[in-house]
């Protein structure tokens, strides 16, 4: 989720610091969360800059744009392939270990939406 632009930071805490309203009522009509008006009035108290601060990092992508696009061309190739067959192929062919549910999210970041295989009577 995107941090809270500065001008709205600075909105929240103008109506907080009003009076006229409660905590509840400031966080309903801007659309935040009561913790969120909570945390604007902690940092305006404390002295403390209300600029969002910077993403703190994460884990690094394991999925590469090599990788993506052995996925595309896969995907391609072999329309209806499973997660796992897609999983494997990273791994035969880039030595890339991953699990299925990471294959899953690339294939929807990449916008790849798949047929899944039916297994239905008369399928």
């Amino acid at each position: 989720m995107k941090a809270y632009s500065l001008d709205l930071r600075q909105k929240v805490l103008t109506a907080a610091l009003r009076g006229d309203r409660t905590i509840r009522e400031v966080a309903d009509s801007f659309g935040v969360g009561t913790t969120f008006v909570d945390k604007v009035l902690a940092l305006h108290r404390a002295g403390e800059d209300l600029a969002p601060r910077p993403h703190g990092g994460g884990y690094p992508a394991r999925l590469l744009p090599r990788h993506e696009k052995l996925l595309r061309s896969e995907v391609r190739r072999r329309k209806d392939s499973t997660l796992e067959e897609l999983r494997s192929h990273l791994e035969a062919e880039a030595g890339l270990v991953v699990s299925a549910a990471t294959v899953s999210r690339a294939l929807t970041r990449l916008d790849l939406g798949r047929k899944k295989k039916s297994g239905g009577v008369g399928a």
